[in-house]
């Protein structure tokens, strides 16, 4: 066993423990079907998959937005707020504006089926694809149930980290600062990750 529910709950502090046996089930069971077979490797995946999910409540993007804060996440596309109240707590057409057209999406409505799922947050048709490729299913089941399940939601997130990035070495060496950058691009959330991070050696053991 990689972690118990108690465990998991000394890393991410809001869980219940009802909630926390349900993902350390997932965790002993997926983990190491991607490598994940030490703690050492658990320590990394754990702290990024952590703060990229809220602690496990968050499987799909939130795209709705005010019009001020979508300004604030999107400013070189919504120059105003003017500009940003036509998408302004409308998840749909949000997704749209902002995915279509790239990262695969081609479809009219592919910005929104697309959005952000999963623990780690794949995003965009041609990521899906990917995924849903590696586990034999179709595109749009796929992204419905990584946006819906806890296991898909981490099996997701496991095959984006271990597969897709191929982070299991450097987990293996505690390279937490460039994992993170590989992860998303840069260094956003960094200290929550670390602090995610150093509960994790300390607790997970």
């Amino acid at each position: 066993m990689l972690i118990t529910p108690e465990q998991l709950k000394q890393v991410a502090t809001t869980l219940s423990l009802a909630r926390a046996k349900q993902i350390t089930d997932l965790l002993n069971e997926l983990c190491p079907k991607y490598g994940i077979d030490t703690k050492d490797k658990l320590h990394e995946f754990l702290a990024n998959v952590v703060q990229e999910s809220m602690e496990f409540r968050h499987k799909e993007e939130n795209m709705n937005y005010s019009a001020k804060r979508i300004t604030q996440v999107w400013p070189s596309r919504f120059k105003s707020i003017s500009e940003a109240v036509p998408y302004a707590n409308n998840p749909q057409r949000l997704a749209n504006k902002v995915y279509n057209g790239r990262m695969g999406n081609a479809g009219m409505n592919d910005g929104y089926i697309f959005k952000g799922g999963g623990f780690i947050g794949i995003t965009g048709r041609a990521m899906y694809t990917k995924y849903a490729e590696y586990l034999g299913k179709d595109i749009p089941e796929t992204a419905l149930l990584v946006q819906t399940t806890d296991r898909y939601a981490l099996d997701s997130a496991l095959w984006f980290f271990s597969i897709h990035k191929q982070l299991n070495d450097e987990a293996e060496r505690d390279e937490f600062i460039g994992i993170v950058k590989s992860i998303n691009g840069g260094l956003i959330g960094l200290p929550d990750r670390q602090r995610y991070y150093e509960r994790a050696k300390k607790y997970v053991v």
